[in-house]
């Protein structure tokens, strides 16, 4: 394969990949249909009144019994509002900069959807509760000091107290639940723990190239394995996975609501990890309006108490953004890194990206303090890194510039024979050693790096709600339009300045010209403006790259596929293509090879 149909093949490749990525689902949807699950069965207890009305596409609606007691936490970072109706989370805002009263708490009104729930009762360990809901009190003897809430409830069989106070780290809470039998008889339990999120289908739709920052999957970690399941991969219902040791999480691109189990005194098995999406459906004829619940859920083994004997279980909740240094000490140190996913769809660059990102974090905390500034300076490191790859390209280029008079011999001589044709250059490529996909596996080589940046850009959530000159949000596409047009202009000028290939048909150097700029300018109409940032000053240094390289060895002005380098009289031209004749100049022409690679060529 020639050099022209190796591009022309690399530009198929890449538009059918970003076609059938971001373009496809656009048109055709998709194909699965919501899971059937069993409708959940309660007992109640006397006093316990379920609510009205399940769906949480209803919130905001009066249609929840009354509350019942609240009790408030200010913690760090964040404050909340935990109810005696299911001891559970009814609010839960993050405090300071561009977090300040975001709220977390998507299914307010719905007790058996309120994160921190516990439930007690197993299919083969109930005898400990004789109900699955109860009416919660907050404990008189530990009354709330708004670093903690305490609930109880007692019975002549259980009495159980679930005390909930802020962490030591950000946006933590610690959940410690004490189970005491107080009859005469043993008797066993099986605590579950859970989280909940809520979103509709509206505010999880993407749009081409990027992913909605509400877009929800759920993971179980234990161990150094990661499970992630998103919203289509429960048609058989609930996932489970046992000895998880890490954590339960529910997380969107840039928030994560974790439940880390954590070892307490006569703990000798890890909770099992229970995931499910469950389809809601507002009936009103719009799919937008239908969403789902998340459930991420810790199940402990059943546990037999003694008369009189009790079992505590305790656990760390982190519901917050995914910052890195409080990722880093949240859950007990280390627990929860890999909330952050870093996978690109298929691919991960894992590795690429945690460098990226040190550097980045590196321009911003100790060069600029400014993230789009900060995007501009590793950009410009970055180019300096690859430069060795991109002079490689730039050699190969060179070479195949001397073998023009060549190649235009070969396309003359074997015009109506395409196959003879290239093996007659196959065989010229080969006598003056030059490889023709030297300039474009460099190329390919980069391709790790610019889909790690578009995970690092897609998943930071530094760029979250950030402003850079006019972009209101580093994390969301210019609703002005001007970075798509900016970038499109710049990647047209960059076409046409970098030099044809000697051999390409004017259609395939047209294609060459047009068809990338149009599919990120497209692209880019929807994809995070710090992306665009990259991208387009990616470009600019493309540019400044290639007229640098055109100052050292011009081409003819008569030829835009030949250059001119200054030689002395009576030295004899490197190319193979016999003597040259002196153009107006007085120059003689010469591929570019032997002046520029011995520092001899000027203008």
């Amino acid at each position: 394969m020639d050099r022209s149909s190796f591009l022309r093949v690399a530009v198929i490749a890449v538009v059918l990949i970003v076609g059938w990525k971001f373009i496809l689902p656009l048109f055709t949807g998709s194909n699965d249909h919501p899971q059937q699950l069993p409708a959940e069965v309660y007992v109640d207890a006397p006093g316990f009144v379920p609510d009205r009305l399940d769906p949480p596409v209803e919130q905001g609606k009066p249609n929840a019994p009354e509350e019942g007691e609240l009790c408030k936490i200010d913690g760090i970072r964040f404050d909340t509002t935990l109810s005696t109706r299911g001891a559970g989370i009814k609010a839960y805002h993050l405090e300071g900069g561009k977090y300040e009263s975001m709220e977390l708490a998507t299914t307010p009104d719905h007790e058996r959807w309120r994160p921190l729930r516990t439930l007690f009762r197993g299919p083969d360990a109930n005898s400990q509760l004789k109900y699955d809901r109860f009416v919660w009190k907050l404990d008189p003897q530990s009354p709330p000091d708004g670093k903690s809430c305490t609930f109880l409830y007692e019975d002549e069989d259980v009495k159980i107290v679930k005390r909930v106070a802020a962490g030591v780290h950000a946006f933590e809470l610690v959940v410690d639940t004490t189970v005491t039998n107080l009859t005469d008889q043993p008797k066993r339990h099986q605590l579950r723990v859970a989280t909940f999120a809520f979103h509709t289908n509206k505010d999880m739709k993407g749009s081409l190239g990027r992913s909605s920052p509400w877009q929800t999957e759920l993971a179980c970690a234990g161990g150094k394995d990661v499970v992630r399941k998103n919203k289509d991969d429960f048609k058989a219902g609930p996932f489970t996975q046992a000895g998880v040791d890490r954590y339960a999480a529910v997380n969107s691109q840039y928030f994560a609501q974790a439940l880390v189990p954590m070892p307490t005194e006569g703990t000798t098995e890890w909770p099992t990890c229970e995931l499910l999406a469950q389809d809601v459906f507002a009936n009103t004829g719009n799919e937008d309006d239908d969403g789902a619940v998340f459930h991420a859920r810790l199940v402990y083994p059943a546990k037999e108490l003694a008369p009189n004997a009790s079992a505590t279980y305790r656990q760390v909740s982190f519901f917050g953004p995914k910052e890195r240094d409080v990722l880093a000490v949240a859950g007990g140190g280390g627990k929860l890194e890999d909330v952050l996913n870093l996978n690109s769809g298929w691919l991960t660059f894992t590795p690429v990206t945690k460098a990226l990102v040190s550097v980045l974090r590196f321009f911003h905390d100790k060069v600029t303090g400014n993230w789009g500034v900060a995007i501009i300076l590793m950009t410009i490191c970055l180019r300096m890194l690859l430069f060795p790859l991109t002079w490689k390209s730039i050699k190969t280029t060179i070479a195949m510039r001397k073998l023009k008079p060549e190649v235009d011999k070969l396309n003359e001589k074997f015009a109506d024979d395409a196959q003879a044709k290239n093996l007659a250059m196959m065989e010229l490529w080969k006598k003056h050693g030059v490889n023709p996909f030297g300039g474009c596996l460099p190329q390919l080589v980069q391709m790790p790096v610019w889909f790690a940046m578009y995970t690092t850009l897609q998943t930071a959530v530094e760029m979250y709600h950030t402003k850079f000159l006019w972009f209101a949000d580093l994390s969301s596409p210019d609703k002005y339009y001007v970075l798509p047009v900016l970038l499109g202009g710049f990647m047209i000028l960059q076409q046409r300045i970098v030099p044809q290939q000697p051999g390409m048909d004017p259609t395939q150097q047209k294609m060459m010209m047009w068809m990338l700029p149009i599919v990120f300018t497209v692209m880019m109409l929807f994809l995070p403006a710090a992306l665009g940032v990259y991208m387009l000053t990616n470009s600019v240094l493309g540019i400044v790259q290639q007229l640098a390289v055109e100052q050292l060895a011009p081409r003819d002005k008569t030829d835009k596929n030949e250059i001119v380098v200054k030689v002395k009289p009576g030295d004899k031209g490197s190319g193979s293509s016999g003597d040259k004749k002196d153009d107006k100049g007085g120059n003689k022409r010469a591929a570019l090879g032997e002046g520029l690679g011995k520092g001899k060529a000027r203008v």
